[in-house]
């Protein structure tokens, strides 16, 4: 029998964290639009010229669903839709700030995809913008 000797290092577990990379939106100017699919989910986005007013339209399988506005006043969109087998639940939120902060436009949902009849969860930002005064 033959005893074979490994270095220390070998035998270790790395203790090190792995540092946390932030994950940030994609910026756009105030006065665009966008939009993001998730599944059978796309959610079109247009940020007004003020960059205070975010209109939000939602479609399931290229059926409209909701339109909502967010403003200051109106920050947060709360949606349960159903479009034949697609569904998609949850919110989007905007958070106003100016420059030199970054508003943003935030979604914690879930979506279908029909294909393979299976439903995912999204929690993050969308997109962000500059306000300037």
């Amino acid at each position: 029998m033959m005893l074979v000797a490994l270095p220390n290092t070998a035998l270790a577990q790395e203790n090190s964290p792995i540092p946390l990379q932030e994950i940030n939106a994609p910026l756009a100017e105030s006065g665009s639009s966008g939009e993001r699919y998730f599944g059978d989910l796309l959610i079109h986005y247009a940020i007004d010229p003020t960059g205070k007013v975010v209109l939000c339209t939602l479609y399931l399988s290229t059926v409209l669903v909701g339109v909502e506005s967010l403003t200051a006043t109106n920050p947060v969109y709360q949606f349960d839709l159903k479009s034949g087998a697609s569904t998609a639940n949850g919110n989007l939120s905007i958070y106003l700030n100016f420059s030199p902060q970054v508003s943003t436009l935030k979604a914690d949902l879930t979506y279908t995809v029909k294909e393979n009849n299976t439903s995912f969860p999204y929690k993050g930002d969308l997109i962000g913008w500059y306000i300037y005064n």
